[in-house]
Formats: C-alpha cells, sequence, structure tokens
C-alpha cells in the first residue's frame, strides 16, 4: 500500500507521544486516513488529528472536555501535543455499532492504526447526511475520484 511518507513522518512523533500518554489502543480516523492514502493533498499543514478509543479511562485527566455539534452526548477530549490539538473520542451513545467499525482491519503503519478507507468514507457519508459539514462533502467526493483513480 503506497501512503504519504511525508505526512506519516510529520505526524509520526506526535503519534508517539500519544502512545506514552494513553497507551497504543487507539485508532486514527477522520481526515487523517485521507492524507495518509494521498487522497487528500497533504499541504503540510492539518487542524487536528482525531483519535478513537474504547476505554475512557485512559483520556488523560489534563484533557478538555468538549462536544461535537453542540451535542451532549457527542464529547470529545482534547489535548495539545506540540503544537497540535488531538481530539480523543470515545463510543457516542446512538453510534455504537458504527464506532466499533472505527477499529476493524484498520491501515497498520509502523505501529499505529489508521481507520480504512471503507470505514473513512461511511465516517465521512454520516457526517455529510447528519450535519451536512462542507469540508465532509469534499472529502467523499475526493475518495469518490481516488477510488475511481485506483481501481479501489
Amino acid at each position: 500500500m503506497k501512503i504519504n511518507k511525508t505526512f506519516f513522518n510529520e505526524i509520526e512523533p506526535i503519534l508517539i507521544q500519544i502512545k506514552e500518554k494513553i497507551g497504543n489502543d487507539f485508532v486514527v480516523f477522520g481526515s487523517a486516513p485521507l492524507y495518509l492514502l494521498g487522497v487528500v493533498d497533504y499541504n503540510k499543514k492539518i487542524n487536528d488529528l482525531d483519535i478513537a478509543v474504547k476505554d475512557k479511562g485512559i483520556i488523560p485527566k489534563e484533557a478538555k472536555e468538549s462536544t461535537f455539534q453542540k451535542d451532549p452526548d457527542q464529547k470529545l477530549y482534547k489535548i495539545i501535543i506540540n503544537n497540535m490539538e488531538i481530539d480523543i473520542g470515545t463510543c457516542w451513545k446512538g453510534q455504537e455499532d458504527y464506532f466499533y467499525k472505527l477499529f476493524e482491519d484498520p491501515i497498520e503503519i509502523n505501529g499505529f492504526k489508521f481507520v480504512n478507507l471503507k470505514i473513512t468514507e461511511e465516517w465521512k457519508k454520516v457526517m455529510v447526511d447528519k450535519y451536512d459539514r462542507e469540508k465532509d462533502k469534499i472529502h467523499v467526493e475526493k475518495i469518490k475520484n481516488y477510488k475511481i483513480k485506483t481501481g479501489f
């Protein structure tokens, strides 16, 4: 599998620090898998890294709680590593089936797990359907084009 090594090399030190803080039972999701696979061009700047964890107990005590789309049942826990915001997500009420899919058949690079393209596409479509997010609409289109181009 071809990956964007520049992107991975940029985030690997952050992933190592995340691993040191919470262990290695997490998966990177959101837009990062799209940068990793080259679906979305990496221009040396990303807003944050989204990671999912099954065990809420491993979230660092200094993490700041916030909500996604102002929904009190959808909490994220934010920490900063190397000036990068890390959004730690746990299972949200009503999203249990989907949440556990994030951990199925991950792309593993140097011991770090990324959500695969099929599940990333599903997630992005949910974000479009549920929240009408423009960024996710663009990503769904880029995934479609990537799949056509690569025969994925």
